[in-house]
C-alpha cells in the first residue's frame, strides 16, 4: 500500500480459518509428569573447519543422581594418531583419580554410542540431556534428510544403520530423530515411527494399565538445557554463563586451543559434560517449584510456562467458554495482532537519543489496560457501532492523558481504517534478497476511496498513531470488547512455590510485576 511518493510493497495480514468441522481436543491429563529416574548427559567436539565434523565426544549416564557409567566416544574418520591420543588417556584413566563416584571409563566408537543412546533414550526412556543437544544429536547422525510431519520443515537425522561403511544404509527398523528449529534457542525434537516396534514400544507414556495403544509413538524425553534456561528466566545463556547463573560447583573451563585431540582437551570435554549434568539438576530443582503440570521437555519458552500457570488456575480459552463468541471478529482481532516489531526511522546516521527504559512493559501494559478481567471472564461482549465514540476520544486525546490510568481502560477495542500516512504496525517483505514477513512501524498509506485497503488495528496502535503524527485516521469501523462475570473453577495458585495468587480477586500481571520489581533485592538468580 502506498501513495505516489513511497514504494509499494505487499502487506500481509493474519486471518482466523473458520474450520467446518472441529473435532473436541482431547482433554488435558491432570496427572503430574515424572521425570525418569535415568539420565543420559553427553557433549561432542568438531573439527574447526566448516564441515564441524565429529571427532569425539563424551557421555554419563545417570540413575537417581549416581553417575553408573561414563565413557568416550570417537567419530567414524578419526584419524589413527586421534584414536591413539583416547587409547591411551581411557587406559590411564583410573577411577579413583576422577570425580567422586565415577566408574572406569569406557570407549566406544560412534555406532557404539548411538547404540547405547538407543537402549537408554528410546528402549530405556531415559532423559536424554544436553546444552544445545539438536547439534551434538547432528554430529553423531550418519545422514539427514528434510523431515515430514510434524517435523516437516525441519530435519530428520539417521542415527543408527547397518552395512559396511561403503554401503551403509538407515536401520528402518529404529527410529529417526526429527529436529525442526524454532529460533536460536529452541527447536522441536523426537523420535519418529519404526517398522515392527515392539509392543513396549506403543504403551503411552503415564499409561495406568500398561495396555499398548496402536499407532502411538514414543517421542522420547529430549531436555535442551539452553531452552530450558531461557524459559525459566527469559535470558539466553552459554553453557558457562548458565552454569555461573545457576550456581553449578564444576563450571565449564576453558582451553586455549580447539579442534587437537589432547589430554587436556579431553579433560575440557569431559568437564563441559560434568558440568551440565550439574546444570540440570539445577534446572530441573528451580522447575520443580513451579506448581503446573507441563513436563520441562516441553516448556520451549517463558510463554509455555505462563500458559502452563494459567491452566493450573482453571483459565480456559474463551471459545470453550463462550462457544457461541461471534468468529468474524476473532477475525478483525487477527489482522490488528503484530508480534515483535521494530523500526528505525533513521537509519546510519549519527542523532541525539534519550536512552528510556520501560519496567515489565508488556504487563504493565495489560495491568494498565485492565486485561486480566477479559483473561477470567464467563464471557466477553462486543460493543458494535461506535466509530463516532472512537473518534471524539482519539480528537480529544492529548499526550497528558496517558499518564491517566482511567484512560488506558478505554483501550480495549480494534479500529478498521484506511491508512493516509499514518504511523502505524505492518507486516511486509522489506528485503528483495529475503521471502521472510517481517514486522515494522512506518507510515503507511491506502487508496483513499477504496474501502478495500481498509485494515483493522488495535486501538492503542492507532493511539499510538495520533500521538506521534497528530493525524486522525480515517475510520471505517470500530468495536470495543468487555467483559462478564467470572468464569467458574477458577483456582489459587502458588507463583513458583511461595507467592500466594487468588485469579478471582488479584490481577495476575500486577503480582508479576511486583515479583519482578523486587528482584534486585534478593541474592539468588530470581
Amino acid at each position: 500500500m502506498s501513495n505516489d511518493n513511497c514504494a509499494r510493497l505487499p502487506v500481509a495480514v493474519r486471518v482466523y480459518p473458520q474450520v467446518p468441522t472441529l473435532d473436541k481436543a482431547p482433554l488435558r491429563s491432570r496427572k503430574r509428569w515424572r521425570c525418569p529416574e535415568t539420565m543420559l548427559v553427553f557433549d561432542t567436539e568438531t573439527r574447526i573447519d566448516a564441515t564441524q565434523a565429529l571427532t569425539f565426544g563424551s557421555y554419563r549416564f545417570f540413575r537417581e543422581g549416581l553417575c553408573l557409567e561414563e565413557g568416550l566416544f570417537y567419530g567414524d574418520d578419526l584419524e589413527d594418531g586421534d584414536k591413539q591420543t583416547l587409547r591411551e588417556y581411557v587406559a590411564s584413566h583410573r577411577p579413583e583419580t576422577a570425580e567422586e563416584g565415577c566408574p572406569e571409563l569406557r570407549l566406544l566408537s560412534r555406532g557404539e554410542f548411538v547404540d547405547r543412546l538407543y537402549s537408554a533414550a528410546y528402549m530405556g526412556r531415559c532423559l536424554l540431556v544436553g546444552f544445545n543437544l539438536p547439534f551434538d544429536l547432528s554430529r553423531v547422525a550418519f545422514d539427514f534428510t528434510s523431515a515430514r510431519g510434524r517435523f516437516a520443515g525441519g530435519f530428520s537425522l539417521g542415527l543408527w544403520s547397518y552395512g559396511l561403511a561403503e554401503n551403509e544404509r538407515s536401520n528402518s527398523f529404529r527410529p529417526r530423530i526429527g529436529i525442526k528449529q524454532i529460533d536460536s534457542k529452541r527447536a522441536l525434537k523426537g523420535f519418529t515411527g519404526r517398522n515392527s516396534p515392539d509392543k513396549e514400544d506403543l504403551i503411552p507414556e503415564g499409561s495406568s494399565d500398561g495396555t499398548p495403544q496402536k499407532g502411538y509413538k514414543f517421542r522420547g524425553h529430549f531436555l535442551d538445557l539452553r531452552t530450558l534456561a531461557f524459559a525459566l528466566t527469559d535470558r539466553g545463556y552459554s553453557l558457562e554463563s548458565a552454569c555461573e547463573a545457576f550456581a553449578v560447583k564444576h563450571g565449564k573451563q576453558r582451553v586455549a586451543v580447539h579442534g587437537l585431540i589432547t589430554r587436556e582437551y579431553i579433560d575440557y570435554n569431559r568437564r563441559d559434560v560434568l558440568a551440565t549434568a550439574e546444570l540440570a539438576d539445577k534446572l530441573l530443582e528451580e522447575y520443580a517449584k513451579h506448581p503446573i503440570l507441563l513436563q520441562p521437555t516441553k516448556a520451549y519458552s517463558p510463554a509455555s510456562i505462563g500458559k502452563a500457570y494459567l491452566r493450573e488456575m482453571g483459565v480456559t480459552p474463551i471459545l470453550e467458554r463462550q462457544p457461541d463468541f461471534p468468529k468474524a471478529y476473532f477475525g478483525y482481532a487477527k489482522c490488528a495482532f503484530f508480534g515483535g516489531r521494530t523500526s528505525a526511522h533513521i537509519r546510519k546516521t549519527a542523532v541525539p537519543v534519550v536512552y528510556t527504559d520501560f519496567l515489565s512493559m508488556y504487563p504493565t501494559v495489560n495491568s494498565l489496560m485492565g486485561l486480566w478481567s477479559f483473561v477470567i471472564a464467563d464471557n466477553i461482549n462486543i460493543v458494535k457501532d461506535c466509530r463516532e465514540d472512537v473518534q471524539t476520544m482519539l480528537v480529544r486525546l492529548t499526550p497528558c492523558d496517558l499518564f491517566n490510568q482511567a484512560t488506558w481502560k478505554q483501550l480495549t477495542g480494534f479500529v478498521q481504517i484506511i491508512p493516509e500516512g499514518d504511523i502505524l504496525p505492518s507486516r511486509c517483505k522489506y528485503s528483495a534478497e529475503s521471502n521472510d514477513w517481517q514486522v515494522a512501524v512506518n507510515h503507511v498509506y491506502g487508496e483513499t476511496n477504496s474501502s478495500s485497503h481498509a485494515l483493522w488495528f488495535s486501538l492503542p496502535d492507532v493511539v499510538a498513531s495520533v500521538i506521534l503524527s497528530g493525524h486522525i485516521p480515517k475510520i471505517i469501523d470500530a468495536f470495543r470488547i468487555e467483559p462478564h462475570g467470572t468464569t467458574p473453577g477458577l483456582r489459587p495458585i502458588s507463583l513458583r512455590g511461595s507467592i500466594e495468587v487468588n485469579p478471582r480477586d488479584q490481577d495476575f500481571f500486577k503480582i508479576v510485576i511486583e515479583q519482578r520489581k523486587g528482584l534486585a533485592s534478593r541474592k539468588e538468580i530470581w
